[in-house]
């Protein structure tokens, strides 16, 4: 909704006040510098290589440094139904505290016709997210729109490389026994379709953190104002304590 979009989600996310964000489908990357002009305080990546609606993450100034930025995939993306992934390499410092970590944002090709290609992206990404542990990154974030959900019967979906790796796991989990929680809520597709996946070095499944969809239908005043301006996903976050 042009400008009344802009300075919604500018004012949500002031709200919100989160250190790193991730973004799916940005029309135009324009409007979204646009967007950014509202919140100084934060810095952003945007990807500069996907065919259409680009991936985009923001982050805290004050607390966390942009290291470095790479869209692994760009050169054969056919998989990633033309937006390769956006990585964002980050150093986090807050006090005593500092450390190193990588965000990937990825949006998967949607639809059951796309399933074939969600598992082939998933395979690749997997193995390119192993590559980057054996090198020295710990602590990893992989975000966004998988268009799978997690609750679907194995075969069905394109998480098996990674749930079958105990280096990973899906920060989220706890979530998906309460549909009130799905990510995508309009009827009769009702599912949980956009999560958060860490290595377990950087945050143990067994660790102290929170995990929640947003219920934005209380910013908005309903879900279909949300939409009409913004989306017709929810936000999915989780809260990583200090190492």
């Amino acid at each position: 909704a042009d400008e009344e979009t802009i300075l919604a989600l500018a004012e949500a996310v002031y709200d919100l006040d989160a250190d790193i964000i991730g973004f799916q489908e940005i029309r135009r990357r324009g409007w979204f510098d646009n967007l950014m002009s509202y919140l100084p305080d934060y810095g952003y990546l945007i990807a500069q290589q996907s065919s259409f609606m680009d991936n985009a993450i923001i982050y805290k100034l004050d607390r966390i440094t942009l290291t470095g930025m790479k869209e692994p995939f760009a050169w054969d993306d056919y998989n990633f139904a033309g937006r390769p992934p956006l990585q964002g390499d980050f150093r986090y410092t807050f006090g005593n505290t500092e450390y190193d970590f990588t965000v990937m944002n990825i949006h998967m090709k949607c639809c059951d016709s796309g399933l074939l290609r969600r598992k082939r992206a998933a395979r690749e990404l997997h193995d390119y997210s192993l590559d980057l542990l054996d090198t020295g990154t710990k602590n990893l974030i992989i975000l966004g729109d998988w268009n799978d959900d997690l609750r679907d019967e194995p075969g069905d979906h394109c998480f098996e490389p990674f749930l079958a790796n105990p280096e990973f796991h899906f920060a989220n989990v706890p979530l998906l026994n309460d549909d009130n929680n799905v990510s995508y809520p309009k009827e009769p597709y009702r599912s949980f379709l956009d999560h958060i996946l860490v290595s377990r070095e950087f945050l143990s499944p067994d660790s102290d953190y929170h995990v929640a969809t947003l219920s934005v239908e209380n910013w908005f005043g309903s879900f279909e104002q949300y939409e009409d301006l913004i989306s017709d996903h929810k936000p999915v976050m989780v809260s990583i304590p200090h190492p």
